[in-house]
């Protein structure tokens, strides 16, 4: 486990989370803290939901599936490498 998260400790039938740390400028803290104050929620929920949303929108871009299959193709040729295999190139 990477050394800057750890797990909190278990909450009967909550999703297990784990604490990270993330730096945020003041002025973009300042701004996730109001709207958490405005919506009645904590800056950690607000935080969270944001992450969500950001994600569920940004896997549906072509960039995105772009870069997933580029991606692959890498893990494909390193596979290929390990295995002792020449990598397939393949000219675009």
């Amino acid at each position: 486990m990477p050394e800057h998260t750890h797990k909190t400790a278990g909450r009967g039938d909550k999703e297990r989370q784990m604490v990270v740390s993330v730096r945020f400028p003041e002025r973009l803290l300042q701004k996730v803290n109001a709207y958490a104050d405005v919506v009645g929620e904590s800056a950690n929920a607000v935080i969270r939901e944001a992450v969500e949303q950001h994600i569920r929108t940004q896997v549906r871009t072509s960039e995105f599936q772009r870069k997933s299959q580029d991606y692959l193709k890498r893990a494909q040729e390193q596979v290929a490498v390990l295995e002792g295999e020449e990598p397939t190139v393949l000219v675009s």
